[in-house]
């Protein structure tokens, strides 16, 4: 299996700011893979260092939709290298359908600790 964030730093039940940000940097990173053309985020947690001053209940918020978003990346970043490894490339839709569903998942990071 494909695996973003470590099993153990997933199992914590409360994140420091420095977990969330790896949570959200393990996205760009994924992102950058189905996109190495340059087409991801060219920075890694920056622009959610806002994390730090969120309520206890928006880093939770943010902790159960971070798990959410990257086991959907996971499962798709997991299907693109399989096929990969099969020698074949996958249907660029496909791969379109996996960045962007990272993009929106960001996305919605971002709005979450901006409220």
């Amino acid at each position: 299996m494909f695996q973003i964030l470590s099993i153990e730093a997933a199992a914590e039940a409360s994140l420091e700011s420095g977990e969330l940000a790896q949570r959200v940097a393990g996205l760009k990173r994924a992102l950058r893979l189905l996109e190495p053309s340059g087409g991801g985020p060219s920075c890694d947690a920056e622009e959610f260092e806002a994390i730090e001053f969120a309520s206890e209940g928006a880093r939770r918020c943010f902790d159960s939709r971070s798990e959410r978003i990257i086991g959907e990346a996971a499962a798709g970043l997991e299907a693109v290298v399989s096929v990969r490894g099969a020698g074949q490339e996958p249907h660029s839709a496909a791969v379109d359908l996996v960045a962007e569903a990272i993009r929106s998942g960001l996305a919605s990071l971002d709005e979450l600790i901006r409220r």
